[in-house]
């Protein structure tokens, strides 16, 4: 009981069929060519999905088919499986293999599908790889963790909610006090800056700027009417400011501030979020962990087979001549100055992706003067005792794809990110 449409009406051969279950969806032609069937998927939630198929009949034009994919700004869905789609099944110098078949997504497929994946299976007895589009549900990854706006800096209540915390008394040596603290604003900072993605109060602010400047038309010397768009216009400007500065959280470091480019941010999150996004894994026995809990019990064994293991202690070093001076023992083993201390502090980027604790640069910065003294007291305590808190030295591992399409846990390069201050005392 399925229903399909083809073009063979406009092609000798007919070369694309497109087959759906009415029970599940509905596809509606909008569009039919030689080459492209066009039209729009009318899924069970009702939400409705536009597609193209396209065969095309030369695959020697690539220049203007990349040319052609830039200019409707699409790209390839993230992927997972072989990655050559095509063989002329011929063998040594003969043999040809080549990646013809693609399933590619705007920015609005990739912010509604955010987690979708192209699955490029084995040919069988076909010359090329069949792909199947999952519309995977998101995995549940609990709750948020905190991250620093640096937005909040500009707040009137920022500074006071600061000198209120550090103004505490703890108990404790000057390394747990500050992480204390620390922990404590945290707290704090969640309460007070409940705010959500600026962009929709952007949008109302214009909205009324629009309504500003209609009423203006018919009466342009009204000095309400005139002061009104100033203030509005201002509003405009702070709220660009809290919304660049919110996409920034999200490792979009490459643009410079000011150049409000926030088309381009709300197209690169959703994008950037689905290439890095892990849903299946090949296991080394060739089989596939397709739920979450696979998934992660995959990576942990696969990084528990290096990361932690016991080095052996028995390495000599009697034989080995390069030794250091008695001026460079001195030199190592000589006390920290305050200076030093704040210059890690500053050397460190100030919009870097933060570690567990949530605390960028730009914060340590922006408050040095009322959190200074303290963090120079835990650093001259921390080098002064063997000791460490726990939870000081927690660490973020990330997996960033090598590849495009990423099969195995070995096509990912782990990247660890830890806390602030132990960055600084390391």
């Amino acid at each position: 009981n399925w229903e399909y449409t083809t073009n063979h009406a406009l092609s000798e051969q007919g070369r694309i069929w497109v087959v759906w279950d009415p029970n599940i969806l509905k596809f509606e032609v909008s569009h039919m060519t030689e080459q492209a069937v066009h039209g729009k998927a009318l899924l069970g939630n009702g939400t409705s999905v536009h597609l193209s198929f396209i065969y095309g009949l030369v695959s020697k034009a690539m220049s203007e088919f990349n040319e052609c994919l830039n200019a409707i700004e699409v790209d390839d869905i993230r992927s997972v499986g072989r990655f050559f789609t095509w063989s002329n099944k011929r063998e040594g110098n003969a043999a040809v293999n080549k990646k013809l078949d693609r399933a590619l997504g705007n920015w609005g497929w990739h912010k509604v599908y955010n987690h979708s994946y192209a699955h490029f299976h084995n040919p069988g007895v076909s010359d090329h790889s069949p792909v199947s589009v999952a519309l995977s549900v998101p995995w549940c990854n609990g709750s948020k963790p905190f991250k620093f706006l640096n937005y909040w800096v500009s707040d009137c209540r920022f500074l006071g909610l600061v000198k209120c915390v550090w103004g505490q008394r703890l108990a404790g040596n000057p390394l747990e006090v500050v992480i204390s603290k620390l922990r404590n604003l945290k707290r704090e900072l969640k309460s007070t800056f409940k705010k959500p993605d600026p962009n929709p109060k952007k949008e109302a602010i214009r909205a009324k700027i629009k309504v500003i400047q209609s009423r203006l038309l018919s009466n342009p010397s009204d000095l309400g009417l005139l002061r009104q768009e100033k203030l509005l216009i201002s509003s405009l400007g702070k709220v660009k400011d809290e919304e660049e500065s919110f996409l920034k959280k999200s490792r979009i470091t490459w643009i410079k501030l000011g150049d409000s480019n926030t088309k381009f941010f709300h197209g690169s999150v959703p994008s950037l979020h689905h290439r890095n996004h892990i849903d299946r894994l090949q296991k080394p026995d060739g089989s596939w962990a397709y739920t979450q809990a696979e998934v992660e019990q995959v990576a942990v064994e696969h990084f528990r087979g290096f990361i932690g293991v016991q080095v052996p202690h028995d390495v000599s070093i009697l034989g080995y001549s390069k030794k250091l001076s008695k001026a460079q023992k001195v030199l190592l083993g000589r006390g920290i100055t305050d200076k030093e201390i704040r210059d890690e502090f500053w050397a460190l980027h100030p919009e870097k992706a933060p570690g567990p604790d949530g605390f960028n640069g730009f914060f340590f910065r922006s408050v040095w003067g009322i959190v200074g003294k303290d963090f120079i007291a835990a650093c001259r305590f921390f080098f002064a005792h063997p000791y460490m808190p726990k939870g000081l030295n927690a660490t973020i591992i990330s997996l960033v794809p090598k590849l495009k399409n990423t099969n195995c846990i070995n096509d990912y390069r782990p990247i660890a990110c830890c806390n602030f201050l132990y960055k600084v005392m390391s």
